[in-house]
């Protein structure tokens, strides 16, 4: 029999999904970000707002992360 990823079982009715986020401050508008899930696969990212804003336009703004998120 082959193995089902238990992401794909139909089977199981209910799934806890946990993530967890720690940001900190570089400038005013530039934050990192650490993302894991559940405690494992841990991402970081970099958001920034541009000049026109006050950031320093050194990385996508939170709404480009936002719009992306949407189309995934």
């Amino acid at each position: 029999m082959t193995h089902v990823p238990e992401g794909l079982d139909p089977t199981i009715q209910i799934r806890d999904i946990v993530f967890e986020a720690d940001v900190q401050s570089v400038t005013p508008f530039l934050k990192l970000a650490t993302v894991s899930h559940n405690g494992s696969a841990h991402k970081t990212f970099a958001c920034d707002e541009g000049p026109t804003l006050g950031g320093l336009g050194s990385a996508p703004t939170p709404l480009m992360y936002f719009s992306a998120a949407l189309a995934f």
